[in-house]
């Protein structure tokens, strides 16, 4: 994990804000947070677009971000699963249609993007969505998720929303 000031991600712009109420660690609050960085996004466009967290992005890869319209900065977040607490598959598709008619609502442009372990046992439904960083923080609270994927342009990032936590670029070992 980098905590140096010379891995924080770039502005573009908006500044971060990150709530300081979180007394535990990200893992404390969500057992599941050793695993983000272990992500696979899987766009659901046409064609179909792939990023495995795990390894740095390839020219091909921002291409096809490009080719799908998410070259500039955009956030990456999910209504399912709110404090990391596991909910039944309805409450999670509810939540889902909710994020997706308040970001329609708000003239918001995103793309359904499932999130899964990198043996796809596990996805949650999700949206890429082109939008300020500091929105898509605020966002995510107000949905209490523990934290979203944010793309700078050039890298992915993981930032903390309802847990106080320093940015983790990815991949891990970059």
């Amino acid at each position: 994990m980098y905590h140096t000031p010379c891995c924080q991600p770039p502005e573009s712009g908006a500044k971060l804000v990150t709530v300081t109420g979180m007394k535990s660690t990200p893992d404390e609050y969500d057992p599941d947070w050793p695993l983000y960085p272990e992500t696979v996004l899987k766009f659901r466009t046409t064609p179909p677009v792939e990023i495995d967290l795990r390894a740095t992005l390839s020219n091909e890869m921002l291409l096809g971000l490009k080719s799908i319209g998410l070259g500039q900065p955009f956030a990456i977040m999910t209504a399912y699963d709110p404090d990391g607490r596991n909910l039944p598959r309805e409450e999670n598709e509810r939540r889902r249609r909710a994020l997706d008619q308040r970001l329609t609502k708000d003239g918001y442009r995103f793309l359904e993007v499932d999130c899964c372990s990198p043996d796809g046992a596990h996805c949650e439904a999700s949206v890429a969505v082109t939008m300020q960083r500091d929105d898509a923080i605020r966002i995510a609270r107000e949905l209490r998720q523990v934290a979203i994927f944010w793309f700078d342009g050039q890298r992915f990032w993981i930032l903390g929303a309802v847990v106080d936590t320093d940015p983790l670029m990815l991949p891990r070992s970059s």
